[in-house]
């Protein structure tokens, strides 16, 4: 239950197949409002927090298998994002690149809205100062 004012968020996701295994799989690779957001306001999953939310609301919607492929960063990983999504068939965890060229494919393409639900606007905010650059979508 929230207690303080409320923004719907939707979660953004993009078929495309494991980098590893090649089979279908949806990567999880985004977060923006979904009434009027501004230019700018896409957070990419490619962070803790936004993982976390990512994760909640796609629970909280119902898509469970979704949240489950959100795994925290690799040991090891280098840089300051890294990728989330892990292969449910063969387990891969591509590194932070392999999510890049997804979202860059997904923004060039159709991607289905993957769930939609309310967080707290302070939330939103954390999420926006947490991310390390800004897509102008």
């Amino acid at each position: 239950m929230t207690t303080g004012r409320t923004l719907f968020l939707e979660v953004w996701g993009y078929d495309y197949p494991c980098s590893q295994c090649q089979r279908p799989m949806t990567w999880v690779f985004g977060l923006r409002p979904w009434y009027r957001p501004a230019v700018g306001e896409l957070v990419t999953c490619d962070k803790p927090m936004a993982v976390d939310v990512a994760r909640d609301i796609l629970e909280r919607e119902g898509r469970g298998g979704l949240a489950a492929q959100l795994r925290p960063r690799p040991v090891g990983a280098r840089g300051a994002s890294f990728n989330p999504n892990t292969c449910l068939a063969c387990g891969d965890q591509a590194d932070w690149h392999a999510l890049d060229d997804v979202i860059i494919r997904a923004l060039h393409d159709d991607f289905p809205v993957l769930a939609r639900a309310r967080v707290e606007v302070a939330r939103w905010r954390e999420l926006t100062q947490e991310r390390t650059y800004v897509i102008a979508f």
